[in-house]
């Protein structure tokens, strides 16, 4: 339905058309030409200055406007009506034959006859108002009202009917390009008026020789014009250019790029085509809507190939892109970079010959500014991809991860929204790279990723790689929404074949453990991380893996009780450890790393069972030796941490040698004495607590290693 309106509105065009063309011919059938002598040769120059002007005009982007009228308007002052109405004429005519191949069949005849018909309606205005002119004796008065009547009521109708030509035969009026028209025209005109009357001075002693002479600010004024709209529309590209460097979102630049491009040409009908991975192309709409899927053209591929812009003056209909839009001529601009094929700007109108070689010059300047910036644009996405990105699986990175948790986590807690977070975890992982290899290990780790990931758009999650054979995934979802999700996830790695060049890797399952920030009572990021870290080691690992554990409140008590010692667990002073932070009267607070001395040599002479009760034998000895409200945690496997609150640090010393002391008066009953080893680290106020079990943790590392080289000089 849609495409017959169209078809309707463009017929008619043509009618209105034929319509022009037929006035036209009556105009001058009325007024048949006399030739004298010598008239033949002004005629034949005038007509050969006028097609000359037709055929370097300046480009505007629904029109055409030249000098050409400067010579129309001499004719006009200086003969009669019939020498000029047929000078011009012939003057359109002979042009638009020169830019037949440029136009539409129909304009051949319709430019002269528009041209003859606004000159007539001109002199018909004049024609009323001549005698009062003549009756006051206003003899050269006259010809200057003439010139300025008919030139005003030619301006008027000459910008009516082809307003109204353009919207029959294309739907589509702008009224800012509109405004540009007239705004040029009338510059153009403060341009016409005075030559045309310096021509009519200069004729009663030239003759024919004032056209010659007037020929030559007629060319420097279209060379000025020209140049000036090509300053004018290079200074807005510039512009834009400036603007478009400093955003860092291709999609915005795709869209302004898109804006300046249709506004340059008035196209009613656009579309910016990007390139898919497949090759195809989907189009999207100014808004940035998508409207058009999987599209293919032979033209779509030599813009791209030929980096240039494509005109299409007229398309036929089996070869045109969008059928339905019923678009007749075409202009693509490919946004192409070094190595990388960004998209194409597609334009189009439903008439013939819509688009000049001036506008082909214009969009290939701004194709090739707004290239530049993409490509720049591109490796700085790139760049920040690689950022946030694991690139071993394509997943987004822990430290991405962490940033988006803390975000989640305080919009949903401020919206009493749903939030969940699940940790996938491989199950004896480290056996498969034993067995098969790190590289197949990776494959693994690959195509696990690649599954997880599939699910987890499909629900709107995010999934990122947490570290080791670990993910984690987070979304606005119900913890049974979250469930549903594990589980086909799990069933779907669970029911994959691994296979890496030679190597089938079978049987590979994933635990999982689910947290809710609601209804879980997660107090902090970290916290609802700690939860879903719990579900998955004691409600999935420890009940036989390949499972889907949620969080339960029993879980607590494994997590922050020591099994061996009864001591505090790590994970209870993380989750205590702001709240010490929030009373001052806790500050300084000091931590006390005690490492066992030669605990490796325990184990290895007398085995883990003797190990572990002097275990058990130093955690009583630490609980009786400190304050009832120093916090006492196992740190690691032969390592406890102290917290000492509220006590100046010169006060440290006396608590370190109380320790000592303790321990060199007491002879356990499974060894005898043991000696130990304490670090110090303090902390002055909250602000250091991001940092402080990095702190802690770097201080390790740094005794374990003097240990263990320790260890090796015994051994010697």
């Amino acid at each position: 339905m849609a495409m017959v309106k169209a078809k309707t509105w463009y017929r008619m065009g043509y009618v209105f058309e034929a319509v022009l063309i037929a006035g036209g011919l009556w105009v001058l059938l009325q007024h048949p030409l006399h030739l004298f002598a010598g008239s033949w040769f002004i005629m034949l120059l005038g007509a050969a200055l006028m097609a000359l002007s037709v055929v370097f005009p300046v480009t505007l982007p629904s029109m055409l406007i030249s000098l050409e009228l400067v010579f129309t308007f001499y004719f006009v002052m200086t003969y009669d009506t019939a020498t000029a109405l047929w000078v011009n004429f012939f003057g359109e005519l002979i042009g638009t034959l020169l830019l037949a191949h440029k136009s539409r069949k129909m304009a051949i005849l319709t430019n002269p006859m528009l041209k003859v018909i606004c000159l007539m309606a001109g002199y018909a205005v004049f024609s009323w108002m001549e005698p009062a002119l003549l009756a006051h004796g206003m003899q050269y008065g006259a010809d200057v009202v003439k010139l300025f009547t008919v030139g005003v009521v030619f301006f008027v109708f000459n910008h009516l009917i082809i307003h109204v030509n353009l919207f029959l035969r294309s739907r589509h009026f702008s009224l800012k390009t509109g405004l540009v028209a007239v705004m040029w025209e009338s510059f153009i005109y403060l341009a016409v008026f005075p030559l045309a009357m310096l021509g009519d001075l200069l004729e009663r002693n030239l003759g024919a020789y004032t056209l010659l002479l007037l020929a030559v600010p007629v060319a420097v004024v279209t060379s000025v014009l020209r140049t000036f709209n090509h300053l004018q529309w290079s200074n807005r590209v510039n512009y834009a250019c400036i603007h478009l460097s400093t955003a860092k979102d291709l999609s915005t630049i795709y869209q302004k790029t898109f804006q300046i491009a249709q506004d340059l040409t008035d196209s009613p009908q656009a579309l910016l085509l990007k390139m898919q991975p497949d090759g195809s192309y989907q189009g999207l709409d100014r808004e940035g809507r998508i409207v058009a899927e999987n599209i293919r053209h032979a033209l779509l591929d030599q813009a791209v190939r030929e980096r240039t812009v494509v005109s299409v003056a007229k398309a036929r209909a089996e070869f045109r892109l969008f059928p339905e839009l019923e678009m007749r001529s075409y202009i693509l601009v490919p946004l192409v970079g070094k190595s990388e094929v960004f998209g194409i700007i597609c334009m189009g109108k439903p008439n013939s010959f819509g688009y000049k070689s001036d506008h082909q010059k214009q969009l290939g300047f701004l194709a090739n500014q707004v290239s530049i910036i993409m490509d720049r644009n591109h490796i700085y996405e790139e760049l920040e991809r690689a950022a946030i990105t694991n690139q071993l699986t394509g997943l987004y990175n822990y430290q991405y991860f962490y940033d988006q948790l803390d975000l989640q986590f305080q919009q949903a807690k401020c919206k009493r929204e749903d939030l969940c977070l699940i940790i996938f975890d491989i199950d004896y992982f480290k056996k498969y790279n034993d067995i098969y290899g790190h590289i197949v290990g990776d494959e693994v780790l690959r195509q696990v990723a690649m599954i997880a990931k599939s699910v987890c758009v499909q629900h709107g999650v995010m999934l990122a790689r947490y570290g080791g054979e670990e993910f984690v995934a987070i979304g606005r979802i119900t913890v049974a929404h979250a469930q549903e999700l594990a589980e086909e996830v799990r069933r779907k790695i669970q029911d994959h074949q691994f296979v890496y060049q030679e190597h089938t890797v079978k049987n590979i399952t994933i635990s999982v453990g689910i947290a809710h920030l609601h209804e879980h009572d997660a107090l902090s990021p970290n916290d609802l991380l700690e939860k879903a870290d719990q579900s998955l080691y004691w409600g999935a690992k420890d009940m036989g893996r390949n499972r889907v554990a949620v969080y339960s409140s029993e879980f607590d008590q494994r997590l922050f009780v020591d099994a061996l010692t009864g001591l505090h667990t790590i994970h209870y002073l993380r989750r205590k450890l702001r709240s010490l932070c929030e009373n001052q009267t806790h500050f300084p607070m000091h931590f006390l790393l005690v490492d066992i001395l030669g605990m490796r040599t325990i184990n290895d002479q007398y085995g883990f069972e003797v190990g572990n009760r002097v275990l058990i034998d130093v955690s009583y000895l630490l609980k009786n030796t400190m304050r009832g409200d120093d916090l006492i945690c196992r740190y690691m496997d032969d390592e406890f941490l102290v917290v000492v609150k509220g006590i100046p640090e010169s006060d440290i010393g006396i608590i370190s040698k109380r320790i000592h002391d303790a321990f060199a008066k007491t002879a356990l009953s499974s060894v005898g004495q043991v000696s130990v080893d304490l670090t110090v680290v303090s902390m002055a106020s909250s602000e250091e607590e991001p940092y402080l079990l990095e702190r802690i943790d770097s201080a390790r590392r740094s005794y374990t290693q003097e240990a263990a080289a320790a260890y090796f000089r015994d051994l010697k």
